[in-house]
């Protein structure tokens, strides 16, 4: 973004090393001069510390550099601690032409001592050895082992190791003091003061394409330092961040304001009302009571700017969105609904017609029926005269029909059924006289 509003050819402050941008300052001239010295004096040990940040890496790809370019080739650079003493042991293997590598530890440390017997030349292996602190002490005595090994009065393999001051103190224990003895020399990178601080950022801004513009005032430096405590890395971030800022504010020149709102954003810290939103979503954003970072900018260095660079823009590129998406309900509950009135629609569809199949036959299913099945009682007979309907019981002895009248025959209910089988029989021919049945 703000590398084309400032027309520059390059990211000045960014945050991978690269040896086209190595800044030699006092503290880094000093511990470079001391690792030239001990690789033309063949010291087989040679130490360089620094507090995280300081430039450590840049310097051991500036030696490989400078070393490849002399032709010395048998250099191994070990970025990584991670692959332990054999993994240190394959890449030394490989670079010397050894195939295949066995599996073992030791027989491939055999093989590769063969190796240096057999050469004549005498040519040296140098390990250059990034992040040494993350060694264990394991590893550490068997790349001491390493390095005493000799033939011929001759010692092949030069070690360097760069790492962070607490390294020292490893070295210090019981089971490295051998090792701890063979190094002559250390040398520990010191962090920048103000004058290295200036170079530094104009340095890095030249190297980029820079052209006059972006200028940092002496007391926006000043502050810078007071910020990074004179740590290269802290400084780039810092600086790449006040250009962020500057760019989208237009200004040529970077005041001191800009420098706390920077460092808020390399920090991650948040305004009181930031840290309000934060904890409630759903709360209002006050965007008058917002801190624009061009807020204080001196008359003159930004006339005429119109696109204020404001918190907003912070919250659209670093942080995510902490608003929740919305969910409509009534589309929700209405599509449940219609769901539960389809199942209605199909239990009643189903129970009607299983109701229409066991209920077809009354006869079959006595339940389903208003009457019972089990009755004695018959249709009641018409009588065309008195048009009233008199019930019959039926004379099972006679095959015959008993109309039941309807007047009342005294007795109880068996001699009032007597007697009128009694009526009836002497109205009724004897079984042997009716005419058979065709």
């Amino acid at each position: 973004m703000y590398k084309n509003f400032y027309h520059l050819t390059a990211e000045p402050f960014s945050p991978h090393p690269a040896t086209d941008t190595f800044f030699i300052s006092y503290t880094h001239k000093e511990a470079w001069y001391y690792l030239l010295f001990g690789i033309d004096t063949q010291e087989p040990f040679l130490v360089l510390t620094g507090e995280y940040g300081m430039g450590k890496t840049l310097l051991c790809l500036q030696l490989l550099k400078v070393m490849k370019e002399k032709g010395m080739h048998r250099i191994e650079y070990i970025p990584t601690t991670n692959e332990g003493y054999g993994g240190i042991l394959r890449r030394m293997a490989t670079n010397m032409g050894i195939s295949p590598l066995p599996e073992d530890d030791e027989i491939l440390q055999d093989i590769i001592y063969d190796r240096f017997r057999a050469e004549k030349d005498q040519a040296r292996f140098y390990l250059i050895i990034d992040d040494a602190h993350e060694l264990d002490i394991t590893t550490l005595s068997k790349l001491k082992y390493l390095s005493t090994f000799s033939y011929n009065e001759f010692f092949p393999v030069v070690m360097v190791f760069v790492a962070h001051p607490s390294f020292l103190q490893d070295l210090k224990t019981s089971a490295l003091s051998s090792l701890n003895q063979r190094i002559k020399r250390r040398y520990h990178l010191s962090r920048f003061n103000l004058d290295d601080t200036k170079n530094y950022i104009y340095y890095r801004l030249l190297k980029s394409g820079a052209t006059g513009i972006p200028s940092f005032s002496d007391e926006t430096i000043q502050k810078i330092f007071e910020y990074s405590g004179g740590v290269p890395r802290l400084i780039n971030n810092i600086c790449d961040t006040c250009l962020l800022i500057g760019a989208s504010n237009h200004m040529a020149s970077i005041p001191p304001t800009v420098i706390d709102d920077a460092r808020k954003l390399v920090e991650g810290s948040l305004t009181d009302i930031e840290s309000k939103a934060v904890e409630d979503p759903d709360s209002s954003y006050d965007s008058e009571n917002m801190t624009a970072f061009a807020e204080n900018i001196p008359a003159g260095e930004a006339a005429g700017q119109v696109n204020v660079f404001s918190n907003k823009m912070i919250v659209d590129e670093y942080e995510p969105d902490i608003t929740p998406p919305k969910v409509s309900a009534p589309k929700k509950s209405l599509k449940n609904i219609l769901i539960i009135i389809l199942v209605a629609i199909l239990l009643i569809a189903v129970v009607a017609l299983l109701s229409k199949i066991f209920t077809k036959d009354n006869d079959i299913f006595p339940f389903s029926s208003s009457k019972k099945a089990t009755t004695t009682e018959r249709s009641p007979v018409h009588d065309e005269k008195n048009d009233v309907k008199n019930p019959v019981l039926r004379d099972e002895k006679n095959d015959v029909k008993i109309p039941v009248l309807r007047d009342e025959v005294p007795g109880t209910p068996s001699d009032q059924i007597k007697t009128r089988l009694d009526r009836t029989e002497s109205k009724t021919p004897a079984r042997n006289d009716l005419p058979l049945k065709k």
